[in-house]
Order: structure tokens, then sequence, then C-alpha cells
């Protein structure tokens, strides 16, 4: 049974992602000169392909990851999301969580505050410490992918990418009790 309300547990996303959008209008990142789209895009997909490989093999190795995952296709396949509102959902989160992050959060705590930040906000549980640990590498991996490219459409693309194969894995698999 698909909710009307599908969107409700990323409402934090979206929120942070507002403050950030306002956080950077009114203080741009002091970035270096921006990449070319091509290297933007090819970065992105590399980072993301990293990111998910990553994931692949931590799920497959490490039981505290394997069990976060579980926890998150449980609580994220209840939702039963549509196509249309798992690329919603992927755009609005990848894009407001990299605007409040790698916009405005890292002019202030630098790439490994940023990172451990977002850490922190990624929790599972104790058994599941390894995803909050994964989190923060993504972090550490987002706010250099920036640095490196000077856009921080490298982030948001590769964090899209993320979110959006995850969230339309979660389609092909029936929803767990």
């Amino acid at each position: 049974m698909r909710t009307r309300h599908s969107w409700l547990p990323f409402l934090p996303s979206l929120l942070i992602g507002l403050i950030g959008a306002i956080w950077v209008a009114l203080f741009p990142p002091d970035l270096p000169p921006t990449a070319g789209l091509a290297t933007i895009v090819l970065a992105a997909a590399g980072l993301a392909a990293l990111l998910l490989a990553g994931a692949w093999l931590l799920e497959r190795t490490l039981p505290s990851f394997h069990y976060a995952s579980r926890v998150l296709e449980t609580a994220l396949g209840r939702l039963r999301l549509s196509q249309i509102t798992a690329v919603l959902l992927s755009v609005a989160t990848a894009g407001g969580e990299e605007l409040f992050f790698r916009g405005a959060l890292m002019q202030l705590t630098g790439v490994w505050g940023q990172a451990l930040i977002f850490g922190a906000l990624h929790p599972i549980s104790r058994r599941g410490w390894s995803f909050s640990a994964y989190s923060v590498a993504a972090g550490v991996l987002f706010g250099y992918a920036v640095l490196l490219t000077g856009s921080l459409w490298t982030a948001v693309l590769a964090h899209f990418a993320v979110n959006l194969h995850g969230l339309l894995s979660l389609r092909k698999r029936p929803a767990r009790p």
C-alpha cells in the first residue's frame, strides 16, 4: 500500500537543504575555478561507482553493514515509493544535503568536520555502526570532490546516483515485515 506522505521521512534533508541554500546564497563557498562539465560528470560517475561498490563489498563482508542495510531496506521498503517519487526524493535529498554539508557547513568546519557531522546524522544503531562510518567516508569523498572540481554539482550528482540506486533497488524487492 502506498502512502500519500512517503516523503515525510525525507523532511529533515529537505529542511537542511533549505538552510544550506540560504547560506550558500548569502555566503557563496570560496572554491577553485570550476572544472568543465565533462570533468564534473565523470568525477561524479566515478565517485558514485566507488561508493556503490564500497557499499556492495561492505554489505557482503561486514555484519554491521549488512545489518544496517537490512534496517534501511525494511524502513524504506515500507514506503513503497513510485519511480517518480524515488527520483524526486533522490534529487531533493542529494541537492539539499549537498547544499548544507558541502556548500555551507564545509566552509565552517572543513572537509573532515562536515563529514563527521554528516556521518553522525546518518545513524542506524550501535549494531549498525558501520553505516555511520561509511557515511563519514562518503562525506570526505564528496567534500574533496567539490574542492577538486570547484563545483557542488560533482557531489550533488554522485549523491543523487547513490540515493537513486538505493531507492530504486527497493522496488525490486518484496517489502520486509
